[in-house]
């Protein structure tokens, strides 16, 4: 197993290093012509730092050892998950895998199975629950942010199994 993991890290750095060698071979040729250089340079820079870029990124998560849809599927915590806006909200598939991924269940899962997860996680993350342990402040913060996550990820599976 260890191998494997500096095996990762080993082609993670490979993929970097790669990435920078193909955007100093790119911007060469990009500003061996001055004019088109800085024509991308002005109107189209990501087509610019493109080999840089995606080479990181596929650099860095090789290195990390997530799956890229761990890192597209990260935005569903930047949407506002007001009341208002909740109730009648659709939900997209990426988001609802998460939600199960939080709840720890599957799509194939009853809601029986979904409510015996959720009511264990909450049991184990409350806030109430660990402010009577006397834990630091950090850790009660984080317990009420995993709990309101736990709340959100039950009430969208809930409502996706009850229209299902």
């Amino acid at each position: 197993m260890a191998t494997g993991k500096y095996m990762r890290k080993i082609i993670g750095i490979i993929l970097i290093a790669l990435g920078v060698f193909l955007e100093v071979t790119w911007l060469g040729v990009c500003f061996g012509s001055v004019i088109i250089g800085v024509l991308l340079l002005i109107f189209a820079p990501r087509i610019l730092f493109f080999p840089f870029t995606f080479f990181f990124v596929l650099g860095l998560v090789t290195l990390s050892g997530k799956n890229y849809k761990y890192y597209r599927s990260y935005k569903y915590k930047q949407q506002d998950y007001s009341q208002s806006n909740y109730s009648n909200r659709e939900f997209s598939f990426d988001t609802l895998d998460k939600y199960y991924e939080i709840l720890e269940s599957s799509k194939n899962d009853s809601l029986e199975t979904i409510k015996k997860n959720y009511r264990r996680l909450i049991k184990e993350y409350h806030y109430d629950s660990l402010a009577s342990r006397g834990l630091p402040e950090d850790m009660l913060q984080f317990a009420k942010e995993k709990t309101q996550e736990l709340n959100e990820a039950y009430d969208a599976v809930k409502k996706d199994k009850k229209y299902s």
